[in-house]
């Protein structure tokens, strides 16, 4: 069901987007349903027998909260940026549970990284340089994990293709904070990108059960 359930809760939402809404709550309670959708659905699958099931589920919450907390005027852009910051370290931590290091896996992590970091890096705010700095490692660091796992080739590949829709996501997110370069639609390209992640790495842990 949730190859069905979710789409359609995540398409709702970026038809929200797409007709531009003024409505808050329509806007806020459409955005954060698919993500409770796969919560609610991690406990009735029982993922939280599991270490990394945990860990997952801990990501898809702080995943809720910088959601809901971004829905909000920018002025609380740095508390959503720290929800998300639990998020990732919450998934590394999902991703690396009784998986090898990898560390050459690493690399085009690093490289992708600080190359977008440093094109950046002239439209943050100095007191935003840091926590900006700590993001990017940190979903680097994810992306690098969900690459270094030891399991079937499925799993591999879409918890791969999650972490790189999860880094596309926030790489739009910062182009539109930092830089002038906003892309049209940029809400529904943000969010799309973010769902298909969420997405795939939650069906990533299927056979981990």
């Amino acid at each position: 069901m949730i190859y069905i359930i979710f789409p359609i809760l995540a398409l709702v939402h970026l038809g929200v987007l797409f007709l531009g809404s003024d409505i808050f709550l329509v806007r806020l309670i459409s955005k954060i349903v698919p993500i409770l959708y796969l919560i609610a659905l991690s406990v009735g699958e029982g993922r939280w027998k599991t270490r990394a099931g945990i860990w997952l589920g801990i990501g898809l919450v702080f995943s809720l909260g910088g959601d809901t907390i971004l829905a909000f005027p920018d002025k609380y852009f740095v508390f959503g940026l720290g929800s998300f910051l639990i998020a990732q370290v919450a998934y590394s931590v999902s991703f690396s549970w009784g998986n090898p290091v990898h560390f050459l896996r690493l690399i085009p992590y690093v490289i992708f990284g600080a190359s977008y970091f440093y094109w950046l890096l002239p439209g943050i705010a100095p007191a935003l340089t840091i926590p900006v700095a700590v993001y990017v490692s940190a979903i680097c660091v994810m992306g690098w994990r969900s690459a270094a796992r030891e399991v079937s080739s499925r799993d591999r590949w879409l918890g791969i293709l999650g972490a790189i829709s999860f880094i596309i996501s926030d790489s739009i997110i910062a182009l539109g904070q930092f830089t002038p370069n906003k892309l049209p639609f940029h809400g529904v390209w943000v969010m799309s990108t973010y769902y298909l992640a969420q997405f795939l790495i939650y069906l990533s842990q299927e056979e981990e059960e």
